[in-house]
């Protein structure tokens, strides 16, 4: 079956570009081959994650934060293939050193945002250069040949049974988190100010935010990499924005076009033989340069 399952996707590939959306349907029903099912379920599912956490983070005006938190996480990724070809110390995963990192930056980025008299924009243009630097080294010193692509831009047909769970676990956990801390959300995004006065947690919610942003990144890492995460972050947010104002539209509409923007994507990249990571962020890229257009035309010829 294994050797089945291979030559199936290494010809189905190799025609990809060239293949109809009744293969397409076919193969994505067929129980023997479920790999198109995880890309495409994958997508649905990242979505969810995406829309709230990216509503969150470009409202309270953090997207450079993230993308240095988001870049950071190749740092754990490189020392965990080291530890693990080196050292053969195998229970550190790329996936735990990713995460391990990820959380490390937030936490670091929020002590300097919060207590630290410094340039926070250098800080985080600091965290965001040396973690991809400490990243690059690590992998350089791997024993074997090493391909950092997949972490960088993802490889979403490669999904796993075991991932699509980790989304599924890591979407529970960010509806839990937004529907429990919906106004204290709201108040901290829209008026920090506003929320200290109400003896509102605003560090708490800080550190909240971000490590929420980081567990994120790392999850969305198999689909489009450290690299173009930060994109379906922002950009179906963006979308969003200039169709509604409200926090709690704002996440739907974001979840929605995601979604969207994901699906098209993943089909795009297979019948233009493309890497789906950049395919989703550029279909993303476009909706929202259409959209863009159609509200300025609206506006001059109302």
């Amino acid at each position: 079956m294994e050797a089945m399952w291979n030559w199936f996707i290494m010809d189905l590939f190799k025609r990809r570009s060239t293949i109809t959306m009744n293969e397409l349907w076919h193969a994505f029903i067929d129980p023997n081959f479920p790999f198109l099912r995880y890309a495409f379920l994958s997508g649905i599912l990242a979505s969810i994650s995406f829309g709230i956490v990216g509503s969150y983070v470009v409202t309270k005006n953090m997207v450079s934060l993230v993308g240095a938190i988001s870049h950071s996480v190749l740092a754990g990724v490189g020392i965990a293939l080291f530890l693990q070809h080196r050292y053969q110390i195998h229970y550190i995963t790329p996936f735990y050193g990713a995460l391990i990192a990820g959380v490390l930056s937030a936490c670091s980025i929020s002590f300097v945002s919060n207590y630290l008299t410094v340039r926070q924009d250098a800080v985080i243009g600091a965290i965001w250069a040396v973690g991809m630097a400490i990243g690059m080294v690590f992998l350089a010193y791997t024993p074997g040949y090493i391909d950092p692509m997949s972490y960088l831009f993802g490889s979403t047909f490669l999904i796993t049974k075991n991932e699509i769970k980790n989304l599924i676990i890591l979407d529970v956990v960010i509806l839990a988190i937004a529907f429990v801390y919906y106004p204290q959300f709201w108040a901290y995004c829209f008026d920090e100010e506003f929320a200290r006065v109400r003896n509102i947690p605003v560090m708490f919610l800080n550190i909240l935010l971000l490590v929420m942003s980081a567990v994120t990144v790392v999850m969305m890492m198999p689909m489009v990499g450290i690299i173009l995460v930060l994109a379906q972050l922002s950009l179906p947010v963006l979308i969003a924005e200039q169709l509604v104002s409200r926090l709690s539209l704002l996440m739907l509409y974001s979840v929605v076009l995601c979604m969207f923007t994901s699906t098209a994507g993943l089909i795009g990249s297979y019948k233009l033989d493309l890497p789906a990571g950049p395919i989703i962020v550029l279909t993303s890229m476009s909706v929202y340069i259409l959209v863009a257009l159609f509200r300025w035309v609206k506006n001059i010829y109302p």
